[in-house]
């Protein structure tokens, strides 16, 4: 798969294929692509089969946003949301809230289908690690991914964009 293809429709077993799946349907070539790899993310997967939606009834603090329920995330895990029209990962780090830009700055990877370890989001394409806690990179220390404040008012995530 060339890397244009991967970054405008996404990795071939990831989330952003799976949910086209989900909602176009698969047709006969998508019954014989391989099953998903039973790695994370499943985040993301997890949330929608399970029904957790971020709370209605929750009013965030000014520039805040409400992205997820709390439980919609188990400790380890990160997802892809969209809040005000940017892509941002978000990762519960042994319950600590974590939220940062969602695109690599090495290949543009999405950080929400990465792996999480402590602190430290891999990129999925090419290893690139990020410390969530202020954004530096691990792997090229002159590069730095954008991070934003997160608070958790009553069951939602909220996070300021």
């Amino acid at each position: 798969m060339s890397l244009l293809r991967t970054l405008l429709l996404g990795r071939e077993n990831g989330l952003r294929a799976r949910l086209k799946r989900r909602v176009l349907g698969g047709g006969a070539s998508e019954e014989r692509a391989p099953p998903p790899r039973p790695a994370r993310p499943v985040a993301a997967e997890k949330a929608l089969n399970l029904g957790v939606e971020p709370p209605k009834d929750v009013t965030p603090p000014d520039g805040y946003e409400v992205v997820l329920h709390k439980n919609a995330l188990e400790p380890g895990e990160v997802i892809e949301v969209i809040i005000a029209g940017k892509a941002i990962a978000v990762a519960n780090v042994g319950g600590a809230w974590h939220a940062c830009s969602n695109a690599c700055p090495h290949a543009e990877g999405p950080l929400g289908e990465g792996r999480l370890e402590g602190h430290v989001l891999t990129c999925p394409y090419h290893g690139w690690q990020f410390d969530l806690r202020d954004g530096t990179c691990l792997t090229s220390p002159g590069d730095t991914i954008a991070t934003y404040p997160v608070e958790v008012v009553g069951d939602a995530v909220c996070v300021a964009v």
